[in-house]
């Protein structure tokens, strides 16, 4: 195991953890269910998501105020950034619209509401 660590340079703790993990599992893979908990749940996500698209001239702070009417614990205006970029989303007003680009926001929303 030392050789293997100093081959790979890492510590010898870290291939005494990766072997006794693959012991355990028969995977060297990480155990499911460690990661930290989100802070919203998939219904909050979902209304942070269709707010910048009904509202595309939000930037992410407004959008952050936006469910604390509706919501007890406090959403960083971080958080709301995360959650736009797993939709593919900025929370910035988009360049000058073109009828392509309104008739492609307006096909995004009903994306998302469809779901």
């Amino acid at each position: 195991m030392r050789r293997t660590a100093r081959m790979v340079g890492v510590t010898l703790r870290t291939v005494q953890k990766v072997k006794r993990r693959y012991e355990e599992t028969e995977n060297h893979l990480r155990r499911p269910g460690n990661d930290r908990p989100r802070c919203t749940s998939a219904r909050e996500d979902h209304y942070v998501v269709s707010t910048v698209l009904r509202n595309c001239h939000l930037n992410a702070v407004e959008v952050q105020q936006q469910p604390l009417q509706t919501r007890r614990d406090y959403i960083s205006d971080s958080t709301v950034r995360r959650r736009l970029a797993e939709a593919n989303l900025k929370p910035r007003r988009p360049a000058t619209g073109s009828k392509l680009e309104r008739e492609h926001r307006v096909t995004r929303l009903q994306n998302v509401t469809n779901v």
